[in-house]
């Protein structure tokens, strides 16, 4: 299947040597590893600082993969020898990190909200999504606390009783990753995405001017603990659910 027509495909490469330049100075071999989403054959890279100002004639194409055979794709956490075109391979330096280019729509709305996407999270750990929407969306759930929408403040509220809660609730690691629903329409917005979060502070606020979408909910890395947003008829509703072992996991 060509990659185009691979629906929200991404991937994050992080370059560990330029190994052996080819006979043109716009293509050669570097020995990467895959840090996130899945690299295909066919894709197009640009570095991760110019993805916003660089098109994909500025690009990399990801023209081989090179593992004792050749493959189709590599994902995390592996590394392999790839051949690339379109440099010069001499702006590569060892730690940087490569994007796919085009980024999925969920891509670019989850980093519009100042989130860094680590990766899809498929640990079994974690609940089914629709599972956990129904925990924050179900007829009988009852919310921790409410932020009337007639408040003059109730953005700054919300955003302050958010980072409250989800601090005591645990819902951040130690990296400061959780998990996120894709969001918008689409096959992946059934699956969660790890997100590191360096800003750390009134995401309610930056996940509606990021992805234009007034509820969400997020899980913790370990699947114990959910907290999301919803909106009410005259209330923003924030839940803070914990999952028992038997509800988590597909």
């Amino acid at each position: 299947m060509p990659v185009s027509e691979h629906p929200a495909v991404f991937g994050r490469l992080q370059i560990y040597e330029v190994v052996a330049p080819g006979d043109h100075a716009d293509e050669g071999n570097c020995i990467v590893r895959c840090i996130g989403g899945i690299a295909r054959v066919g894709q197009v890279f640009v570095l991760e600082g110019e993805r916003d100002t660089v098109g994909p004639e500025g690009g990399f194409t990801l023209e081989r993969i090179k593992k004792l055979r050749s493959m189709e794709f590599v994902d995390p956490p592996h590394s392999a020898l790839i051949h690339l075109s379109g440099g010069p391979l001499d702006r590569l330096r060892e730690g940087d990190v490569l994007v796919s280019h085009p980024a999925p729509d969920w891509y670019r709305k989850l980093e519009a909200s100042g989130l860094r996407i680590q990766d899809y999270d498929r640990s079994p750990c974690l609940p089914d999504v629709r599972r956990a929407h129904l925990a924050f969306a179900g007829y009988e759930v009852k919310p921790t606390t409410t932020v009337s929408h007639a408040r003059p403040d109730a953005a700054a509220e919300l955003d302050r009783q958010w980072d409250s809660l989800a601090t005591s609730a645990q819902l951040v690691d130690e990296y400061g990753e959780f998990c996120v629903p894709a969001p918008g329409p689409g096959r992946d917005e059934s699956q969660w995405i790890r997100v590191k979060d360096p800003v750390g502070a009134d995401l309610p606020s930056r996940l509606l001017a990021g992805t234009g979408q007034a509820e969400f909910l997020a899980v913790s890395v370990d699947g114990r603990t959910l907290c999301a947003v919803s909106d009410e008829e005259y209330d923003k509703w924030i839940i803070v659910h914990r999952f028992d072992e038997e509800s988590r996991g597909a």
